[in-house]
């Protein structure tokens, strides 16, 4: 009988520390998670605002695009719809803000610049077949510049200085 006494006794006093220990854990651990959080709200924040983005979307067969930004703040978006479509654009400034959309089959898209000091933004939509640009360099004229080419077989030619 005094065996059971003891052993009751032990386990209750063993559940009820166990109760205590676990409420303080759980604290700790939602206290933990809300900080977590809200630092991994703040760093997701700081690499939308400190980073390059540059969004890539291809729908059909054989699309090719060849990127290379070099930018302290960029924000570029490129999509091709269609078939054997190819996209070729090098660019260097200090901030890039390009839009480059192909719809269609067998379009070309090449658009260059070496440098350029502060905001580079253009827009290039192309919508049909056989279509190419060649755009080169960069000026205070073709900043803003928005080049819409439709229709079937048709180059457009681009020169800056």
């Amino acid at each position: 009988m005094k065996d059971i006494i003891v052993i009751i006794l032990f386990l209750s006093i063993g559940n009820m520390f166990s109760q205590s220990v676990d409420g303080r854990i759980n604290d700790f651990v939602l206290s933990l998670n809300e900080t977590n959080s809200r630092n991994l709200n703040q760093n997701t924040n700081q690499y939308f605002i400190s980073h390059n983005i540059v969004k890539i979307a291809q729908i059909g067969n054989y699309n090719q695009a060849n990127l290379t930004i070099i930018s302290n703040n960029a924000y570029v978006t490129a999509k091709q719809t269609g078939n054997n479509n190819y996209m070729n654009v090098y660019k260097k400034a200090d901030e890039i803000n390009q839009s480059y959309i192909q719809s269609g089959s067998n379009n070309y898209i090449s658009d260059v610049s070496s440098y350029s000091r502060g905001v580079e933004a253009m827009k290039v939509n192309q919508d049909g077949n056989n279509l190419t640009i060649f755009s080169t360099g960069s000026n205070s004229i073709s900043k803003d510049m928005i080049i819409n080419q439709s229709g079937n077989s048709g180059t457009i030619y681009v020169f800056n200085r």
